[in-house]
């Protein structure tokens, strides 16, 4: 981003890609620099690794090369115009540190090149791997210093034009309302994960369903399990059907339901798995009908 407004305006699709902007920091012969650059992003968190993308040639890059450290500076909302003569310029035309109207500076903890007040994150890197890729050069910066201000939010940047956070985006899930008992059985088999992840078979003749019940409880459900984090999930539930006693044919294809249940202001998210199956009509087996609320969310 740095000598942005020298750049070649992009396409309409490139300008699409939504980004937040960092402040690099860097210092050399000229004294310290500061760049603008959307293509910053975390890659490692042990150890912490932070990747930044800039223009060969860049007096950045030539920085970084030369003293094998550099700070990154995630811009806050308030940074608009710090931002803007961080990209609009570049180190060779303007000493932009040296602009105090503009740039106010932190001491660095770690290395030796200052870093930018104000900022949502302040990172001090060591380099630790350079690539060329495309148009672009890679640096790989080990961080041994970092620092956040929860009291600022991070500055967005969307065709061609500064953007803040707005309000929460819920992920969807369908809300189901259920009782008290049937939320704590969900709640105690998340034991506090945010999202409880099940792989259940739905079996279903006429208005009915196929259902097992939970020992120790009163809880009727379709039969599932909580398959282990990295296992397959349809594999897993194969085996659980068959510990169980039960003979269900499991097919392939599989949808998923994913719920908050909620009972006052208490609730349990949940993703389902669920694999459509086929009961062998030889065996004895417990059915309900869809009038369940989560039962009948689920088929």
């Amino acid at each position: 981003m740095e000598t942005l407004l020298a750049r070649k305006v992009p396409s309409k699709a490139e300008r699409y890609f939504s980004t937040g902007i960092s402040m690099i920091t860097s210092r050399g012969t000229k004294g310290p620099n500061v760049m603008a650059a959307e293509w910053v992003l975390q890659i490692s968190y042990n150890p912490v690794l932070i990747a930044i993308f800039i223009h060969k040639g860049s007096q950045t890059l030539k920085n970084i090369e030369k003293t094998k450290e550099f700070g990154v500076n995630v811009a806050s909302k308030e940074q608009t115009a710090q931002v803007s003569v961080a990209g609009g310029y570049s180190g060779f035309e303007i000493d932009k540190m040296g602009l105090k109207n503009i740039f106010k500076t932190l001491a660095p903890q770690k290395i030796k090149t200052p870093m930018i007040s104000g900022c949502t994150i302040n990172a001090e890197c060591n380099l630790v791997r350079k690539e060329k890729l495309g148009d672009h050069v890679m640096l790989v910066g080990k961080v041994v210093h970092i620092k956040h201000d929860d009291t600022k939010s991070p500055l967005l940047y969307h065709s061609g034009r500064y953007f803040g956070l707005g309000s929460m985006v819920e992920p969807d899930r369908q809300e189901v309302s259920t009782d008290k008992d049937t939320l704590e059985f969900f709640r105690d088999l998340a034991q506090g994960r945010f999202v409880l992840k099940c792989a259940g078979v739905l079996v279903e003749s006429k208005n009915n369903v196929l259902v097992t019940r939970w020992p120790k409880t009163k809880l009727e459900t379709i039969p599932f399990t909580i398959p282990p984090t990295g296992k397959n999930q349809r594999a897993h539930l194969k085996k659980f059907i068959l510990e169980i006693g039960l003979d269900i044919q499991i097919e392939k294809e599989s949808t998923m339901k994913r719920l908050v249940l909620k009972n006052g202001k208490e609730i349990q998210r949940i993703n389902f798995v669920i694999f459509k199956g086929k009961n062998n009509p030889t065996k004895s087996v417990t059915w309900k009908l869809k009038q369940d609320d989560v039962i009948a969310n689920l088929a």
